[in-house]
């Protein structure tokens, strides 16, 4: 019994420009004008009858060299290419998709050549019902065992509108009318298109799954692509094979392309399984593109201790008795003391902590936008990386999952294995089954699958945390340059401006100001060398003061000299400094710096 008309649709597309345009819809029409697929090998008889038949079909429709060959609004048939791209070219639309090509296939008991002319027929019709303005040729192939006509519709009408067949179009439409005609010309119409759509009783995950099952049992199972397909429909399969691979199943309502299933059951897919089953594991790997910090102390203050008041020295004694009649509680302010100191410690770290990653990641030119932007950069790389390992576990997927089922047995069969434990010899014997499966199938050891999986999450895993470590960088500097915190004077100082302890002495000594302050310099032309000066508040003999600490500091931070204005006179550290501009040549010098706390008193 005949299973009734078939059709198949697929869209031709173009870049940009008449050439590409041209080139494709060319091509299409040679393919469907090829006379080793239309040439029909006929008796006299049968062609004098198919004449006949043909005689009040329309003026378009003629049989040239024993081609059955048709075609609506094109005045010339070998010029229709460029026929259909003055079409195009007048309403300027030659991009996109620039074609549609079809097939319309008979049932093979009806595939008679005396029906060659009925199909054109019924092409013409169908054409003149749904796509009266649209430009088409058209060639009856003989050439397999079932007869089919190849179509070529302009996408852009005589009236310049663009025809659009999705889905919907499809079944509401083109197959309804297609259906009508077949029974008109006495062809056997297609009875699933007339059929209300059946609701699969399977969710269509589970459905995958089964699916995604068999397929893999059957590249286990052969060799090639032709023994592939055939164990697929001795499993009970219906597999139609073309451009792409569809299956169904019983319960199924319509067949499924095995591309839905995943990336490893396209055709493609299919046949790289196939031909590399026994290849060895690729293992993916992540680079380096955080950089991480030690966890250090950059700035250490000792704060001063509570004590007991038998256990104070004369000068504390007398310092909080002081204190205390001036009605202050000293072991009250001790607390705030130290609080306060301990919190300056915490911002300068913080501080040194945002340079050093913007020093990094700008390579040296202490720029905030270099940096934020190499960060982006290198988390781009390394989603791009976790990206390719995923792909990868996906890849050996058929493998991982014989080996994660293993896992279910792994003890029991140990302990039946080693111990001679008989209540759990199910488990061994289905853990040598699978084990067998993974060295014959794949050529894989339990331990080589166990150890590239782990070296792959945990890939994965050391990629999340370098992830994670790039976005916490990423916002601590965009949060200090959109709160104006990191500021770079561009203009040239003088290496003794630019340490800046004479303005901080003045500030400190004429208006009581404390500041807290930490900045790194950088000189013209002197590499390698970065300057990091630290400014603390102190009070000496009962005065407000500061005290400075300027370290230089080489590649990776390594201290190179240190100088404190703590450990010499005032004159001395001036001198000093003065010393280090020369000793390093560090001129027209650059700051970036923040104040960590300002305290008016």
């Amino acid at each position: 019994m005949a299973q009734g008309i078939v059709v198949k649709i697929w869209n031709i597309s173009a870049g940009e420009g008449t050439k590409s345009a041209s080139a494709q819809i060319g091509s299409s029409i040679a393919y469907i004008e090829n006379p080793e697929k239309v040439g029909v090998k006929l008796e006299l008889n049968t062609v004098n009858q198919i004449s006949n038949e043909l005689s009040y079909v329309a003026n378009e429709l003629k049989t040239v060299q024993g081609l059955y060959e048709g075609a609506r609004h094109i005045s010339d048939f070998d010029n229709a290419t460029n026929e259909m791209m003055q079409v195009k070219e007048f309403y300027g639309k030659l991009d996109g998709r620039v074609a549609t090509h079809g097939v319309i296939s008979l049932d093979q008991e009806e595939s008679d050549p005396k029906n060659a002319g009925k199909l054109m027929m019924l092409l013409d019709e169908l054409m003149e019902k749904v796509f009266p303005e649209n430009q088409v040729v058209y060639a009856v192939h003989t050439n397999t065992d079932n007869l089919h006509i190849h179509f070529v519709l302009n996408t852009v009408g005589m009236d310049g509108k663009k025809i659009h067949m999705d889905k919907t179009f499809m079944r509401k439409v083109f197959e309804p009318e297609i259906n009508r005609l077949a029974i008109k010309y006495g062809f056997t119409p297609n009875s699933t298109w007339s059929q209300t759509p059946k609701k699969d009783e399977v969710p269509i995950a589970t459905r995958k799954v089964l699916l995604q099952k068999l397929i893999d049992h059957a590249i286990e199972q052969t060799d090639d692509i032709a023994a592939f397909i055939a164990y697929l429909r001795a499993d009970g399969l219906t597999v139609n094979v073309g451009k792409n691979i569809s299956v169904q199943m019983e319960g199924m309502p319509k067949a499924i392309r095995t591309g839905a299933l995943g990336e490893n059951f396209t055709p493609d897919g299919i046949v790289k399984r196939l031909a590399s089953k026994l290849d060895p594991l690729v293992w993916k790997s992540v680079g380096e593109h955080s950089h991480y910090l030690p966890q250090r102390e950059l700035v250490n203050f000792t704060p001063s201790k509570m004590k007991k008041y038998r256990e104070m020295s004369q000068e504390e004694k007398k310092q909080a008795v002081h204190l205390l009649r001036l009605e202050r509680n000293p072991w009250e302010e001790s607390r705030k003391d130290n609080w306060a100191i301990q919190n300056m410690s915490k911002q300068l770290n913080e501080v040194a902590y945002v340079y050093e990653i913007v020093h990094f990641y700008s390579h040296g030119a202490d720029s905030t936008k270099q940096a934020m932007e190499e960060i982006t950069k290198q988390r781009k790389v390394l989603s791009a990386e976790k990206k390719e390992i995923r792909k990868n576990l996906q890849a050996y997927k058929p493998i991982t999952v014989i080996y994660e089922e293993m896992k279910q047995y792994m003890l029991r069969a140990y302990l039946y294995d080693a111990y001679g434990r008989t209540e759990y010899v199910n488990d061994f014997v289905k853990y040598k089954e699978l084990s067998d499966r993974l060295e014959q199938i794949y050529g894989k050891s339990v331990e080589e699958v166990a150890d590239f999986i782990m070296d792959q999450k945990n890939q994965l895993l050391y990629a999340n945390a370098q992830e994670k470590e790039l976005s916490a960088q990423y916002r601590v500097i965009q949060k200090y340059v959109s709160e104006g915190r990191f500021v770079v004077n561009e203009e040239g100082l003088s290496f003794f401006k630019a340490v800046g302890h004479s303005e901080a002495l003045r500030n400190a000594r004429d208006f009581n100001v404390l500041a807290t302050d930490i900045r790194y310099i950088t000189a013209k032309d002197v590499d390698g060398i970065t300057v990091r000066v630290m400014t603390t508040p102190e009070v000496i003999d009962g005065k407000t003061t500061v005290a400075t600490t300027v370290t230089v500091l080489g590649e990776n931070n390594q201290v190179i000299k240190e100088i404190s204005s703590n450990d010499m006179e005032a004159r001395a550290f001036n001198e000093a400094i003065f010393e280090l501009a020369d000793g390093y040549g560090l001129k027209e010098c650059q700051t970036r710096k923040k104040n960590i706390r300002e305290n008016m008193h």
